[in-house]
């Protein structure tokens, strides 16, 4: 187990976010990988998408609750987003993506995160947090 205050299914995640962060597209940032645990149980990832022309691409946690609304999962109680750990202090979601992931979730969910290095998870970067702790705001 990567950390054993996680609950089960966040390694899962974590590690479905770990394989979406593979083909993240990235041109001028870094790659970030997310997984969503949907209402059901079900996974769905996503992963960073950019283009040059700034606001046309998708962040990971989005692209990952697109990915389940479009299996016609609307509800998310967990998502896990991974970051390469050169390029971020701590893996957060963005503003917009923590929004996302309030209306999708009816604000009760949990947000795993962690930073990889050399394509591996880093153990101690792992946190957990309530998405009204990373949001207590919402729109």
């Amino acid at each position: 187990m990567i950390k054993e205050s996680l609950r089960n299914q966040d390694e899962h995640l974590l590690n479905a976010a770990l394989e979406a962060m593979k083909r993240a597209y990235v041109i001028w940032g870094f790659a970030v990988g997310a997984a969503v645990l949907a209402e059901d149980d079900s996974v769905y990832e996503g992963c960073n998408v950019e283009s040059r022309i700034s606001g046309l691409g998708v962040c990971a946690e989005r692209c990952a609750i697109d990915h389940a609304v479009l299996h016609g999962k609307k509800e998310i109680r967990t998502v896990a987003v991974v970051m390469e750990a050169e390029n971020v202090n701590g893996p957060r979601p963005c503003g917009a993506c923590l929004q996302y992931i309030y209306d999708f979730s009816e604000g009760k969910a949990r947000v795993v995160m962690a930073k990889v290095k050399n394509g591996k998870i880093l153990p101690k970067s792992i946190e957990a947090k309530t998405i009204k702790e990373m949001l207590p705001y919402p729109l």
